[in-house]
């Protein structure tokens, strides 16, 4: 025969609680509820036990306190071993197979409403606090907390160890989810679900969750893409990286930067980051470190940009910016991002961002860059792809190459993208910046044979750097070594 069994029902949503009610009633097991979940199961004439006739603890504090007892919580949390049987006996505390569960609506609540004591009420304590209890004891104490998978327990109450597992995984991810939203509710993060109308492709369906208290769009019929999202987080990254006084732009197109400068006044940033790839940057993304004045947005509507993003703009930068309805302008927030995510076919790949400040150490030469422009430079060389060879003048970008599969590739694509596009500077001082080592002298030999002022920045590692040296010191290059490998996959 088949011993009685104890269901606790503790519930704001209250679908499909008649039919899952019947059922346990069918199947001999005593229910005990409380308030709101109580009220209710009298009204469909489901019998039961209130909670607090059970512990002899009423409800307390406008109901903030209903289920967080000894006798609720011993009779979760209580294993079936001899010791833990004969103390539940002992305190008069029943054992509970089964918890109904489910939290107020938090995440509901803070897309209907601003109000504060509303919000406050729907962090939900003791309901989160029995989730995680029973899954805890899972073994002993199946779980539910979705109205919809009590159709499922009907039709097959969880047997093995397994099944009773999934319970609990479903109720741990809810919680979780429900902590992160309640995480960023203070901190006052507010992600939303902002519609695309594709992916990177038309035949891609594609949504984003954004934080939509970084960045606010104050121009432009269109909303942003997928790939203007993309564009914007490379751009941004760059622009925001470094801290300067100075005036940096940046202009990135298909995820790669096509110009980047620091300057000390905005036009010249912007002519100078143009300047680094003009026919490129059709269409592309803008973004500057600092107030966009009326001035630089003449300049801009000149050219056709997808997007203009800083972290403001003047009244009249504003106007004249509107006159093109296509062109979405961002005002954008400076923000520090600590951690990295992506998707991977076995889930989610995690990381700091890789914001360390650069350094270097003289191998042969006097370095002619201050602190400021290395690290500006190698931020922009950040964003480049691997294997990444970045071309700067004294304060922009003026060629880059990546994606390749060898170093010398990139290498002799950055310097052919030279030679074709910026004739005028062949006998300009230029630094060289690479993502990771020269394995071999070979990079090396070509700058040297295309008879450039160049100087060249990269970390070392490899197993030849005793050879790098010394072609390094034998033919005078002038070469730094950089403090970190900045590869991007």
């Amino acid at each position: 025969m088949e011993k009685n069994k104890n269901a606790l029902i503790s519930v704001f949503d209250k679908k499909n609680l008649e039919l899952i009610t019947k059922f346990l009633i069918k199947k001999k097991y005593t229910i005990y509820s409380t308030g709101g979940s109580s009220k209710y199961l009298k009204k469909i004439h489901i019998p039961h036990v209130e909670v607090s006739k059970y512990t002899k603890q009423k409800e307390i504090l406008s109901g903030r306190v209903k289920t967080l007892h000894p006798k609720i919580f011993g009779g979760i949390l209580a294993a079936n071993t001899r010791e833990h049987q004969k103390e539940l006996k002992k305190e008069k505390i029943i054992n509970f197979d089964l918890i109904i569960v489910n939290l107020y609506p938090f995440e509901k609540t803070i897309k209907n409403t601003k109000n504060y004591n509303e919000i406050i009420e729907m962090i939900d304590i003791g309901g989160h606090s029995l989730i995680r209890a029973a899954a805890k004891n899972y073994l002993n104490t199946t779980i539910i907390i979705d109205p919809f998978d009590y159709p499922n327990f009907i039709k097959n109450p969880p047997k093995t160890a397994s099944a009773k597992k999934r319970y609990a995984v479903k109720a741990m991810k809810k919680i979780t989810e429900y902590d992160i939203a309640i995480m960023k509710w203070f901190q006052g993060i507010e992600d939303k679900e902002y519609l695309l109308r594709y992916g990177e492709n038309p035949q891609q369906k594609a949504k984003a969750l954004i934080s939509n208290n970084l960045f606010k769009q104050i121009s432009g019929e269109k909303k942003l893409s997928y790939n203007n999202l993309l564009d914007l987080d490379a751009a941004l990254a760059i622009v925001y990286a470094t801290e300067s006084k100075k005036y940096i732009c940046t202009i990135i197109k298909h995820n790669i930067p096509c110009g980047a400068s620091i300057e000390k006044n905005q036009i010249k940033s912007y002519t100078s980051a143009l300047a680094g790839d003009p026919i490129s940057a059709f269409g592309g993304i803008v973004a500057f470190n600092k107030k966009v004045t009326a001035t630089a947005a003449e300049k801009l509507i000149k050219n056709y940009f997808e997007v203009v993003a800083a972290p403001d703009f003047e009244s009249d930068a504003l106007k004249i910016l509107k006159r093109k309805t296509n062109l979405r302008v961002l005002k954008v927030k400076k923000f520090k991002s600590k951690i990295e995510q992506r998707s991977i076919f076995a889930g989610k790949l995690i990381q700091d961002v890789n914001n360390k400040k650069t350094t270097i150490v003289n191998i042969y030469g006097k370095n002619k860059l201050n602190d400021e422009k290395i690290n500006f430079f190698t931020n922009v060389l950040k964003v480049i792809k691997s294997n990444a060879i970045a071309l700067f003048d004294q304060t922009s970008l003026v060629s880059q190459s990546g994606g390749q599969t060898s170093r010398i590739d990139s290498l002799e694509n950055c310097l052919y993208k030279f030679n074709l596009k910026q004739k005028k500077k062949k006998n300009s001082k230029l630094f060289l910046f690479s993502d990771a080592f020269f394995p071999f002298t070979d990079s090396l030999e070509l700058v040297k044979k295309k008879n450039l002022k160049i100087d060249v920045y990269a970390p070392m590692g490899s197993k030849n750097d005793t050879l790098i040296e010394k072609f390094v010191k034998e033919n005078k290059l002038n070469f730094f070594k950089l403090n970190n490998r900045h590869f991007k996959h």
